[in-house]
């Protein structure tokens, strides 16, 4: 081995270490604000909003519901607990009405959270996918539409609509 090559092997490995190790030591963060579709034990699918807050080592998460009253939207936190996070994994306990429950995670390759879910008194196991608020969301519009496809203003006011 010359002299040049053996100057040239330990950044030369250092440039390989550098280009593998990103994928495999970076750390998974579950932080975010997903849209949450599942279906319940009686098999009743739903549709919800989920935060995911990290306070130190642990994770809180809240699953909120929507509904329209009269005068607007209303959020209610339906579900709260409290999570630990193992590599692609997070274990989050839960309390659903008067009943406990898990929650398991696990990241996919596209962003997504998938999991599976029981209760305390429930037979069966329930499966949950988590996707990005961000994947969630239309892009906005870059330019008004020309005048001819604008819609005109009704005699009745629009009431804004907001789904999850």
């Amino acid at each position: 081995m010359t002299r040049v090559q053996r100057l040239a092997l330990p950044f030369m490995v250092v440039a390989v270490v550098s280009a593998i190790a990103p994928p495999v030591f970076a750390e998974r963060t579950f932080e975010g604000v997903y849209i949450a579709r599942g279906a319940d034990s009686a098999g009743n699918t739903y549709r919800r909003a989920v935060e995911i807050e990290r306070d130190d080592d642990r994770y809180l998460v809240t699953w909120v519901s929507a509904r329209l009253t009269g005068e607007g939207l209303v959020l209610e936190p339906t579900w709260i607990g409290v999570g630990l996070a193992s590599d692609d994994t997070l274990s989050v306990s839960f309390v659903a009405d008067r009943a406990m429950g898990i929650m398991v995670y696990r990241f996919g390759p596209n962003g997504q959270l998938t999991g599976r879910w029981t209760l305390e008194d429930a037979d069966v196991i329930c499966a949950e996918t988590l996707t990005p608020l961000d994947d969630e969301l239309p892009s906005p519009v870059a330019a008004d539409p020309p005048q001819e496809q604008r819609a005109r203003p009704s005699s009745a006011p629009a009431i804004p609509v907001v789904s999850l």
